[in-house]
């Protein structure tokens, strides 16, 4: 495997990192995860609109958005994948001893890797997913893709007791996300999810954008309101989306299954609508960056 660390692209095995770097030491620094079909990144301005929040949120200085496709760009290319997830971690860097204050002046360590992922033909059915509902103890800026992800980690591994994989969060008897997605719900012929800058806030997620947009054109009703524990267990459908997931359907809830224990009927129609409108999404791409002849 070849990877980004610093400016170059380098084999694994000669990427290394300060254990004084500050991402090892706080989990000070930040990440995005984008998935890219045939080549071109899903979203991809979203991904670098909210990653250039999450460093202003954080006051990481001396990256950019455009170092950060740059470094993606050549990764994938490294690699010579065409479908994949690009993982991008940027910390605030690596200081000469451990203080909670970093230093002035420090810049910041930038890191990504590819990996081979299915292809958009594929997304035929949404994947079952198993889900637990479980307690959001997490901090306050979940609108921040932050890589201290203990908060998230630490659900996940409770609901392995269910054999889950997917935890999703209530807090003061709301849901807010799952541990690493967006959850939507639905009831009747409307399609609920949570806002993202209510307080707190939560992820501002991609592949939910996606969602919103395809679910009139099936014939519901979107809905951003609030969902109560209660609303969540007696949904027609619970759906859950992230880039690494595009959509996926939950099929069993602590341990039961959930409905019929199959991906539900509209979750299906719904990724059928997404995969027609990343498909567009590529195809424009790739005529944009067709040479035109003279």
């Amino acid at each position: 495997m070849r990877v980004w660390l610093n400016g170059r692209v380098m084999p694994l095995e000669e990427a290394h990192i300060s254990p004084f770097d500050r991402g090892f030491l706080f989990g000070d620094g930040v990440y995005e995860m984008v998935r890219f079909f045939d080549g071109i990144g899903m979203a991809m301005q979203a991904h670098l609109k909210r990653l250039e929040r999450s460093l202003q949120l954080t006051s990481i200085k001396g990256v950019t958005a455009a170092d950060a496709q740059h470094a993606m760009q050549a990764v994938l290319d490294a690699e010579g994948l065409r479908d994949a997830a690009v993982y991008l971690q940027i910390t605030r860097g690596v200081a000469p001893t451990r203080s909670h204050l970093p230093p002035p002046g420090i810049q910041p360590t930038t890191f990504a890797f590819a990996v081979e992922t299915d292809s958009l033909d594929s997304l035929t059915t949404p994947a079952s997913i198993a889900a637990s509902i479980q307690p959001d103890d997490r901090w306050l800026h979940c609108d921040i893709k932050s890589i201290s992800l203990m908060g998230s980690i630490l659900p996940a591994l409770k609901g392995l007791e269910h054999g889950a994989e997917e935890p999703l969060l209530i807090r003061n008897g709301f849901l807010s996300e799952g541990g690493s997605s967006n959850v939507l719900i639905v009831k009747g012929d409307a399609l609920i999810t949570p806002a993202v800058d209510e307080d707190p806030s939560i992820l501002h997620g991609t592949m939910r954008d996606l969602v919103l947009a395809a679910a009139p054109r099936e014939g519901l009703t979107v809905q951003v309101n609030r969902v109560t524990e209660e609303d969540l267990r007696n949904a027609d459908e619970i759906l859950v989306a992230s880039s690494r997931r595009v959509l996926a359907s939950v099929t069993h809830l602590d341990g039961a299954p959930f409905r019929n224990g199959q991906p539900g009927p509209m979750a299906t129609r719904l990724l059928h609508r997404m995969r027609q409108d990343l498909a567009a999404i590529v195809a424009t791409a790739q005529r944009a960056a067709v040479p035109r002849m003279a």
